[in-house]
């Protein structure tokens, strides 16, 4: 692999979805202090109650929720969505340098939901995808490496881009041509046991993220 080339990330969305084992149909306490409770711990990641959404023009109870919004700032944006079925947050360009605070906080209000709440993890789900944008390289440059001669036979020219899709147990990453300039798609799914933490499906998540540049040789801030 030649000298890494620069990149930058130029917009990425990370999505953590949780079903729960039992849907929320027996909270114990009032919705008002779970949705108290919640809220309370989210503040110091910017949310507040002018952010509280509740759409009650639903059909079916399990698209009911409760979605809270980050307001102080409004962007970049971030969510906790509490339906009855499962939680989900998504959070867009997310930096590492938030990661304690924003780890902090969400842990927080999911060990809300299940103290005050009563719910129980069935299974956890980190997704998150990138654009990245390589400054000083072909793209198909720095993908080509990842597929063997024989693959550049299934077409009848030189491929204008390699891309891959990989799986293996309960993690998936793909890594495509972006809609970005000369910039490369990347995203990375892993199901995750119910008893992890926040921080240690960041430290997977950083893991993965620090490989995928090292293997394509890129380097840039994460």
């Amino acid at each position: 692999m030649p000298d890494k080339s620069q990149a930058e990330i130029t917009y990425s969305l990370l999505e953590y979805t949780s079903p729960f084992k039992r849907p929320l149909l027996g909270v114990s306490s009032s919705p008002g202090e779970l949705i108290s409770r919640v809220l309370n711990e989210l503040e110091p990641s910017g949310y507040t109650f002018s952010g509280v959404d509740v759409n009650l023009q639903i059909l079916k109870l399990d698209e009911l929720a409760v979605v809270f919004r980050r307001t102080t700032p409004p962007t970049p944006a971030r969510s906790f969505a509490l339906g009855l079925g499962k939680v989900r947050i998504t959070a867009e360009n997310l930096d590492w340098t938030e990661a304690d605070r924003f780890i902090s906080s969400h842990s927080a209000a999911l060990n809300a939901v299940r103290e005050v709440g009563g719910a129980e993890t069935q299974s956890q789900q980190l997704v998150i995808g990138m654009h990245i944008q390589i400054k000083d390289r072909p793209r198909k440059d720095v993908t080509a490496p990842l597929l063997s001669p024989v693959a550049s036979e299934l077409v009848d020219k030189e491929p204008d881009f390699s891309g891959v899709i990989l799986l293996r147990g309960k993690a998936t990453i793909v890594i495509d041509a972006s809609s970005v300039a000369n910039g490369l798609f990347v995203r990375i799914i892993r199901e995750h046991q119910p008893e992890a933490t926040f921080g240690e499906l960041a430290e997977i998540l950083r893991n993965d993220e620090k490989r995928i540049f090292d293997t394509l040789g890129l380097e840039g801030i994460l």
